[in-house]
């Protein structure tokens, strides 16, 4: 089968998803070949289609659905949602799915989240390469019974399953604010504000693919400015921000101070531990120490994943964990079927501080306890070759004589007073460098050093 595909497709296919540069890396073309191949692959007869608000996720999602029913697959498209609404509907229904969306990539990206039925993602080792492979080959049959295309609304059931038995009453009186950023949290914000009885003053609900007022990705500090500036002025009790395709969340408390993720999830697993004894948790090499610490002492026994969405549930698919939280602001729960919720993240945060309010804490003082420690902002350094860049920065840490140096999904080194992690990139061609102390200065002293070796060896290649 003839194939114009663009010479940069290679690069939009990573560990984990596809994503890339539209058009460049990632077009129609491609996109109508990944969804033949994700058919034909593995026999599928039947998938369902989810898209977020892109500028190119219009044109990307017609040609999945052509390719998909080119190869005689019947296709359920579920509309525009955020990605935790197909991860439900690929639960509920049991079915294989994808969500057009590049996530928390800037608004020149696209891609693709492929999951197995039961919301089971798709990395290079589990179906990408094959996908790849099979597209590289042309290898398709042609001259198939043409698959149908039918729509489905998903929403009131996602509403009612994420909501079920939760006693909302509590809620009464509290006041956030939520930053959509222009993204599917635009979908999913109604959704809450119909159903609980607080108040919601939302932030840039409308859908543009442009991120005109920030940046997707919630996390980064430069991108919470304008939730900053609105905590500051009025009166709420905390505020939250989702990225581009709201399946990652940040909370930043009355004052506008961000509270970061791993934080957060010491707070819900502390919670989660006194309704489950004994329960594992999981954590990354990324993760503040303070997350680890309150697994243990809430009696929990903590369980070390690779970062990366589809790492995680993978692990904890396999060793049974009820709960994992990453530094980017990922929330897993074994209840929503090993995948990550936003709901069910502000649900427990809510929960947690709605009885904090009633005994006269504000959500800072909340967060306090968990607050030991200080981290870096994670920050890219591109380079020409991950694993040339990664042993040269390992012999690099080794001359520094640290306490504790350990291969895991990275760098993992400790010199005692600070720690922290060197990974390489699951979506880019380059190394992430996060160092954490209980004073922010010597992590920061310890990331620029490194910083500022892995730039003058990124265009290593031996």
């Amino acid at each position: 089968m003839k194939m114009k595909l663009q010479a940069d497709y290679r690069r939009a296919f990573k560990e984990a998803d596809i994503r890339g540069i539209y058009p460049t890396e990632i077009d129609e073309e491609l996109v109508y070949f990944v969804a033949r191949a994700f058919v034909e692959e593995f026999g599928y007869k039947k998938i369902i289609v989810a898209r977020d608000m892109r500028l190119s996720t219009p044109q990307l999602h017609e040609a999945f659905l052509k390719g998909a029913s080119d190869s005689g697959a019947s296709v359920v498209d579920v509309g525009m949602v955020h990605s935790p609404a197909l991860y439900f509907a690929s639960g509920t229904m049991n079915l294989p799915g994808v969500m057009i969306t590049a996530s928390h990539s800037p608004k020149e990206f696209n891609g693709m989240k492929l999951v197995h039925a039961q919301a089971i993602p798709l990395t290079e080792q589990s179906g990408l390469g094959k996908l790849r492979r099979r597209i590289e080959k042309g290898k398709f049959v042609d001259g198939k019974k043409r698959g149908t295309v039918s729509q489905k609304k998903i929403l009131k059931a996602y509403q009612k399953f994420v909501l079920k038995s939760y006693k909302a009453n509590k809620l009464k009186g509290i006041r956030i604010v939520a930053d959509a950023g222009n993204g599917m949290a635009g979908v999913l914000l109604p959704l809450l504000q119909e159903k609980l009885p607080m108040k919601f003053e939302v932030m840039f609900p409308k859908f543009d693919g442009a991120f005109p007022n920030r940046g997707s990705d919630p996390t980064l500090l430069k991108h919470q400015k304008p939730l900053r500036e609105k905590l500051k002025k009025g009166k709420y009790d905390f505020g939250v921000a989702f990225d581009g395709d709201s399946d990652r969340i940040a909370f930043l408390d009355e004052n506008g101070k961000y509270i970061n993720s791993a934080v957060i999830g010491a707070l819900i697993a502390e919670q989660m531990l006194k309704k489950n004894s004994g329960a594992k948790i999981g954590y990354t090499m990324l993760t503040s120490r303070s997350y680890q610490e309150a697994i243990e002492a809430g009696g929990g026994k903590p369980v070390i994943a690779r970062v990366g969405h589809a790492y995680i549930k993978e692990t904890m698919r396999k060793k049974d964990v009820l709960f994992a939280c990453e530094h980017s602001g990922h929330f897993y729960f074994k209840d929503y079927f090993f995948t990550d919720s936003v709901t069910f993240t502000l649900l427990s945060v809510l929960d947690c501080y709605a009885e904090a309010k009633a005994s006269g804490k504000t959500f800072g003082e909340m967060m306090k306890p968990y607050l030991k420690y200080q981290q870096t902002e994670d920050v890219i350094v591109k380079v020409k070759d991950k694993k040339v860049a990664l042993a040269k920065t390992e012999a690099f840490i080794k001359k520094m004589k640290p306490k504790n140096l350990k291969r895991f999904d990275g760098l993992v080194v400790d010199f005692g007073g600070v720690w922290g992690g060197v990974k390489p990139s699951v979506t880019e061609y380059a190394l992430k460098v996060m160092f954490e102390s209980s004073k922010k200065r010597e992590a920061q002293a310890m990331q620029d050093k490194l910083i500022e070796y892995i730039k003058s060896i990124a265009n290593s290649s031996h």
